[in-house]
C-alpha cells in the first residue's frame, strides 16, 4: 500500500483512515515527527488535531495557532505491522539527520 497526504485537519475528517497505520507529521514543510496508529489514523489526527481538548493522543505542539499548517503523510497496515515500520520511519529519519523535534522518544 502506497502513501496518502492531507492536511491535518482533512486526514481527521476522512472516515476513509478509520484503520491502523504509520504516519509522518510535517510542520511547514519540515519533518517533526513519525508516529503509528493502531488504534486508526482518523482517530489520531483527530485527536492531534482537537489538542487537549480531543483524545489522550494530542500532541503538546499542536495547538489553534499552529494547526492548520500541519500536514501529514500516512501509510495504511496491518496492526501487527505498525509498531516495525514506524520504528523504520524513525532511524530513516535520523540517519539522514532529521531531528523529529516532536518525536518524544528514545
Amino acid at each position: 500500500m502506497g502513501w496518502g497526504s492531507a492536511s491535518l485537519r482533512d486526514a481527521a475528517q476522512d472516515s476513509s483512515l478509520n484503520s491502523p497505520g504509520v504516519y509522518k507529521i510535517y510542520y511547514r514543510g519540515s519533518l517533526m515527527k513519525v508516529g503509528k496508529a493502531e488504534d486508526g489514523l482518523r482517530k489520531r489526527f483527530s485527536d492531534y488535531y482537537r489538542g487537549q481538548q480531543g483524545g489522550i493522543a494530542y500532541l503538546k505542539y499542536i495547538d489553534e495557532s499552529n494547526r492548520d499548517g500541519v500536514s501529514v503523510r500516512y501509510r495504511k497496515c496491518d496492526r501487527s505491522e505498525c509498531r516495525e515500520l514506524e520504528l523504520q520511519l524513525y532511524d530513516e529519519a535520523r540517519d539522514r539527520g532529521e531531528s523529529l523535534p516532536w518525536s518524544d522518544r528514545r
